[in-house]
């Protein structure tokens, strides 16, 4: 992808944080759910029902002090505080910078590449080493992982020239900055 309009955004997405806005939405659904329950319950027979006004009065009999609300408390704090941090905290990108052609008469442009090419050009170029039989990829933003299955003997060998075939071959589309790229070789059974 790229994009040369002076207003573009970074085209470097990350990740929605769609879990901590899950969880907030399940919890608070329950609750809804539950008292709309309670409340038909208590519209429909005249008085409210036995397991409502029996957690109401075990409530009702704790002090501020007491080891169930503190423990309570310290549980939805700590809750709370990780339901924070995740929604605040930025996801990981899913995609990698590239450096693009540069010089006179050329406008400033964004390249990027997502994680998923990344990983499929790394075991296209990991398939191309002789000794590979079969080669699988994922990719982070800074790394590369392969695993690389071989009926040669020469793990160590195979390793190694996957290892530099893949990031000779990263490094020369321009990715910016480079993964580190590392394999698992394991033997095929004859």
């Amino acid at each position: 992808m790229s994009r040369t309009d002076a207003r573009s955004r970074r085209l470097r997405r990350r990740s929605s944080r769609t879990v901590p806005a899950t969880v907030v939405a399940l919890v608070l659904l329950a609750l809804g759910v539950l008292t709309a329950i309670a409340a038909i319950a208590r519209l429909v027979t005249g008085s409210w029902d036995g397991r409502v006004t029996g957690v109401t009065g075990a409530v009702t009999g704790l002090t501020w002090g007491s080891t169930a609300v503190v423990a309570a408390a310290v549980v939805a704090l700590l809750l709370g505080l990780v339901l924070l941090v995740a929604g605040l905290k930025p996801g990981a990108y899913r995609s990698a910078h590239l450096s693009g052609p540069s010089g006179a008469g050329i406008e400033q442009t964004d390249y990027v590449i997502t994680n998923g090419a990344i990983a499929r050009l790394a075991a296209g170029q990991a398939d191309l080493v002789d000794g590979v039989d079969k080669v699988s990829a994922s990719a982070d933003g800074r790394r590369v992982h392969l695993r690389i299955t071989t009926s040669s003997e020469q793990t160590t060998q195979i390793r190694d020239r996957v290892i530099s075939g893949v990031t000779d071959a990263l490094t020369a589309t321009g990715l910016d900055p480079a993964p580190r790229v590392t394999a698992a070789v394991r033997t095929k059974e004859l």
